[in-house]
């Protein structure tokens, strides 16, 4: 049974990443051995996808909360900053000493197209129990989101204890190091981009990406599979059956976050009780409005301001191959 909050304390709890970026602008990528120069080079930008999405939530007005642990270093003070700027309870955002938060670069070229180099792969500084304890700590959420980029195996097993407390579960299968070995039926929306689809459904790049989307919900099995297709917009697919629901015309200045603010416009939209193609239509325009500007987490919109950006925004009509 979904618990829907009646107070004021936070409703969708946020486990992922938290990292900062150095954020590169060129005028192309670099070939192998190639040196180039940037056009600007800016550090404290980006955060990870974790403090992108809750940061994201905030600002659409979604009581959030962030559950991770990061240095208590510049990084980790930045992400605090943002955080509780948005409205985000920190309260198990933990800034240890005897941890280094996580450092990333994100090369943007002129098209807004991007690349990311990301720290190494690393453990997860919390363990389960940690984050059970934070789950119970927030008796009325009813949303808990996930990702890999905090880990490969404790992201799914939070879901999992999530879903046995009766909260939707939203899982973000990026970066996709190896694919899960079980089905994740305690998974409700399982998010990939096209390249993260292909690899899940085990089966090679399809012409029809509903095909992909369908292939993926076969062999994982969450309640819906999102699949986001870039300028395009997005597939869900549930039991088997694929909706197609366009992107809207903009021009893209920059890329990079805004699959997080897609997956973070998603989950509020679920908040205000839309159903699930609601949500995904208000993702696709919340995105629209973040691709037009420079940076990451910093340009994420409030709610007021994303619904007038996007109300009277052209849907696409770009639909070859999905």
């Amino acid at each position: 049974m979904q618990r829907v909050s009646g107070g004021s304390g936070p409703q969708v709890l946020v486990f992922n990443k938290h990292g900062v970026g150095h954020m590169v602008r060129v005028d192309r990528f670099p070939r192998p051995g190639e040196t180039i120069h940037a056009r600007e080079w800016h550090f404290g930008e980006d955060g990870g996808k974790g403090t992108n999405v809750a940061a994201a939530l905030g600002k659409q007005g979604i009581p959030a909360a962030f559950i991770g642990r990061v240095g208590a270093d510049r990084e980790g003070q930045l992400g605090k900053e943002w955080l509780e700027e948005a409205g985000v309870d920190t309260t198990h955002y933990l800034m240890s000493p005897e941890v280094k938060t996580d450092v990333g670069v994100v090369i943007i070229r002129d098209d807004g197209e991007n690349m990311v180099i990301g720290s190494p792969v690393h453990p997860c500084y919390l363990t389960l129990a940690e984050v059970k304890r934070a789950i119970d700590d927030f008796p009325e959420a009813g949303y808990f989101v996930s990702g890999l980029e905090v880990d490969q195996e404790l992201p799914l097993d939070a879901c999992r204890y999530a879903k046995e407390r009766g909260m939707v579960t939203l899982l973000n299968a990026s970066p996709l190091l190896k694919k899960p070995a079980e089905p994740m039926e305690y998974v409700d929306y399982l998010f990939v981009n096209e390249l993260e689809g292909v690899e899940l459904a085990g089966t090679g790049a399809h012409e029809n990406r509903r095909r992909t989307a369908e292939a993926v919900w076969q062999r994982c099995r969450p309640r819906v599979v999102v699949m986001t297709l870039g300028s395009r917009g997005c597939v869900l697919c549930e039991r088997g059956e694929c909706t197609f629901f366009p992107s809207y015309e903009v021009t893209c200045v920059d890329t990079v976050a805004a699959g997080d603010g897609f997956l973070a416009a998603f989950t509020a939209g679920l908040v205000w009780g839309l159903d699930h193609g609601q949500a995904a239509d208000w993702g696709n325009r919340y995105a629209a409005v973040v691709v037009e500007r420079e940076g990451a987490i910093l340009s994420y919109p409030a709610l007021e301001e994303a619904r007038r950006l996007s109300a009277n925004l052209k849907a696409c009509c770009i639909c070859e191959g999905v």
